[in-house]
């Protein structure tokens, strides 16, 4: 018989199997997905992986109560070290960080991110955190995208305001403005599948499609003409392994589970 899982699940396993061994990165505040996605990684393929709680300062906290803030004092409780602030920003501005996983209310074709208004600047519909952590896009070697909504309110043909820098405007936009050893985005993780960018054109593309979706309700879900790579996949079902592994070591409380169910 087929075991059940949600769609939480699946991006944490997608996310998982896309982390290599021997990386330092970083997760914002809400990001129990992408933390769930590195321990599953460090307890299969990547041991030697690190990655560090940007809200509370825990580094590789082994909690197996997954906590749906990376800020809850609870990471302290089995990390290995606490970074203090001061730490976070030199490690910022030097480029320590291999990667860092990233978000937006807006999200366009080049991987910009918009967390700080939605309309026009001076009434905004919609008034958001601010610029927060995106700000230190150009300090990261790479960066991660991943949201919990793929709709065409998120993916937008434009950002209403740069709080992050992706790509910029394609091509090689970026380098002109950033440090070289700053490179974009890699990846982009929706509960619809995983992306990544067009080696010269820097366009966001589908690069493997979860086994619940089709490539025409992924583009009806994007507000942007989304190019399809050759060697599109379908991403595997997570194993009765990862599951477990997921369930019992990661994520006990089940809050990956309180989504909804898509097998």
């Amino acid at each position: 018989m087929e075991q059940t899982y949600t769609w939480a699940e699946m991006m944490a396993v997608s996310i998982a199997h896309e982390m290599s061994d021997g990386e330092f990165g970083s997760i914002g505040a809400a990001s129990h997905i992408p933390a769930a996605g590195l321990r599953l990684a460090q307890l299969t393929h990547a041991p030697d992986l690190t990655f560090f709680c940007g809200g509370s300062g825990a580094s590789n906290p082994k909690i197996r109560r997954l906590t749906e803030s990376s800020a809850d004092y609870r990471n302290l409780v089995t990390a290995e070290y606490q970074y203090s602030l001061d730490d976070v920003v030199d490690f910022e501005t030097a480029i320590r960080f291999d990667f860092a996983f990233l978000g937006g209310l807006q999200i366009d074709k080049y991987g910009n991110l918009n967390m700080a208004m939605i309309g026009d600047w001076d009434k905004p519909k919609v008034r958001g955190p601010g610029t927060i952590g995106l700000i230190f896009t150009g300090g990261f070697k790479s960066s991660f995208i991943y949201t919990e909504h793929h709709t065409p309110r998120v993916f937008v043909d434009k950002v209403d305001f740069v709080s992050g820098a992706g790509w910029l405007s394609g091509g090689n936009s970026r380098a002109e403005v950033l440090r070289p050893e700053s490179s974009g985005p890699r990846l982009v993780f929706t509960p619809l599948g995983v992306f990544d960018f067009e080696p010269d054109t820097k366009h966001m593309r589908l690069r493997k499609i979860h086994p619940w979706t089709t490539v025409e309700e992924i583009q009806a879900a994007t507000g942007f003409d989304l190019p399809v790579a050759d060697d599109l996949r379908t991403v595997t079902p997570p194993t009765p392994e990862e599951l477990h592994l997921l369930r019992t070591e990661v994520d006990s409380d089940g809050v990956l589970r309180r989504y909804a169910p898509v097998a």
